[in-house]
């Protein structure tokens, strides 16, 4: 219960609102105790208080669901901490610019982030330079060096612990896909099995009945009477026991569909922060393709849970007399164009070689459609 409570991002956003409510009213009252109270002072009071509301919204479902929502909220927040530097000469102003630098590191690699931080302290710097700079330089210039070590301590355990719970989420996701390959290769063990049982029934089993068969059928050329009749009810049964035997090995040889639903579960379960939904109507029989769509799967969920931002995903198969349909739709981010990265290429990748075809369009979410040819057309391709 302890560590869920300081794992919980609600309890990250509540602490970082308290600090920010008291450095502002902190900062209002030493300023208030200078003299009575001006326009100046208000104006500083509303920026603390709009930059409050801010952050409030940078971590409300309503700014965290758009991206663009997000980044009009975080660069009017870095507005307000730059106004309030050049307004306030209260140097633990900065504390506000710190919670800043680690927002922006949740959102931003950390390439961009370091060139944002260095932007950030300088700016800082320069305005502690900007109030005080006619009575002490040196307590300027230690000042800002001090506090923009607290900027750049604050993105490192930033950056150090979003590294870390990416890591915990690509071992997850790992295990899940261990556990789906896992389903597919025990399918695929039973099929090879099957095949082997049925082939040495056939090879061994089929052949000596085959030759007793002739054995038998010889025989009833060379006996008479009774001895004959007894011979010849031998070789009938001889010759229905082959036939069950072809039977039972036509069956053997017969491929089962493949338990693809059960891999995909395995695969979805656990899934942090997203509600998923499977709807399969069709079975799959080849494993090749089986692995094809569970890989691509898998990729597909990586990529909404690192950059949609959905709340729920609807995983959907089934089959037409040409080909199977895998649908993975989400509820996140809509954007106008979609640039492809490495998991949308590998996706694509992946079903070409298949001898299939994929598609993504945005349609109040992201939408991934794959399709991959029955056996049957693939057998006739060749």
């Amino acid at each position: 219960m302890m560590e869920d409570f300081w794992n919980s991002d609600r309890t990250q956003s509540l602490i970082g609102a308290a600090v920010l409510v008291i450095v502002s009213m902190l900062s209002v009252y030493l300023l208030s105790q200078g003299g009575p109270w001006s326009a100046e002072l208000s104006l500083i009071a509303g920026l603390f208080l709009v930059n409050i509301v801010c952050f409030f919204l940078s971590t409300s479902d309503w700014a965290q669901q758009q991206r663009h929502r997000m980044m009009v909220v975080i660069w009017l927040e870095a507005a307000i901490i730059v106004s309030l530097y050049f307004l306030v000469s209260i140097s633990f102003v900065a504390i506000l610019g710190i919670i800043w630098v680690v927002q922006i590191t949740e959102l931003f690699p950390i390439r961009t982030t370091s060139w944002i931080l260095l932007a950030a302290v300088s700016i800082f710097s320069f305005t502690q330079i900007f109030h005080w700079n006619d009575s002490s330089l040196m307590l300027a210039l230690t000042g800002s060096i001090t506090l923009s070590l607290f900027h750049l301590f604050a993105v490192i355990a930033t950056y150090r612990a979003k590294r870390e719970q990416e890591l915990r989420e690509e071992t997850a996701a790992l295990n899940r896909e261990l556990l789906a390959t896992r389903e597919l290769l025990t399918e695929h063990s039973r099929q090879t099995e099957r095949l082997r049982i049925a082939r040495d029934l056939h090879d061994l089993l089929g052949h000596h009945l085959t030759a007793q068969i002739l054995q038998l059928e010889v025989a009833t050329h060379v006996t008479d009477g009774t001895g004959r009749q007894k011979v010849e009810q031998a070789l009938a049964l001889g010759k229905l026991l082959l036939s069950d035997l072809r039977t039972a090995v036509s069956e053997l040889r017969e491929d089962e569909p493949i338990n693809f639903r059960d891999a995909v579960k395995k695969l979805v379960i656990g899934v942090p922060n997203i509600d998923i939904h499977l709807n399969f109507n069709s079975t799959l029989g080849e494993m090749h393709q089986a692995e094809t769509l569970l890989r691509c799967t898998r990729e597909a969920l990586t990529n909404i849970l690192r950059h949609s931002g959905a709340s729920r995903c609807d995983i959907s198969f089934n089959s037409t007399d040409s080909h199977y349909h895998l649908q993975i739709r989400d509820d996140g981010q809509c954007r106008d164009s979609v640039t492809p990265g490495n998991g949308l290429k590998g996706i694509k990748e992946r079903v070409e070689e298949a001898g299939g075809d994929v598609r993504w369009y945005a349609d109040s979410g992201f939408v991934i459609d794959i399709y991959l040819p029955l056996e049957s057309e693939l057998a006739e391709a060749s």
